[in-house]
């Protein structure tokens, strides 16, 4: 009986393993030269994914779908500037994206911002826009 137990035990770990292939990963975007976006996958299920273009760190939370990812931004009130700016220090959904995982790639599928409490219409980027995986994992930490 405990052997089956522990059988069990180390089945369901994998599986959660295989689920979460991201878990610790970081990807990265060469938006143009000197400036490389990346987003930073972390074991607790969060993720922080940082825009060059605009020198800000964005942060929230993910989950996993078969080869899909969804990303649940979430920002301060006060750093969102369509927004009433009562409560500033408030945490907020700001927006949703989805990727998918194409194993040495992530391509965004589409995003939606989460303004006067709707989400808006997607949003389809160019297919240009995927982010590779980086083998240094010391590089954005």
């Amino acid at each position: 009986m405990h052997y089956i137990l522990f059988l069990f035990m180390l089945l369901s770990c994998n599986l959660h393993e295989k689920q979460n292939s991201l878990k610790n990963t970081q990807w990265e975007y060469e938006v143009a030269e000197g400036c490389v976006s990346y987003i930073t996958f972390k074991k607790n299920g969060t993720y922080k994914n940082y825009n060059c273009e605009m020198d800000y760190p964005y942060s929230g939370k993910y989950e996993i779908k078969n080869d899909t990812v969804y990303l649940i931004e979430i920002d301060l009130k006060s750093n969102v500037p369509s927004i009433n700016k009562k409560n500033n220090y408030k945490k907020v959904i700001t927006r949703r994206s989805k990727l998918v995982n194409k194993g040495d790639s992530l391509r965004y599928v589409s995003w939606e911002a989460f303004e006067n409490k709707k989400w808006s219409e997607p949003i389809i980027p160019s297919d240009e826009i995927y982010y590779k995986k980086v083998e240094n994992k010391e590089k954005y930490r």
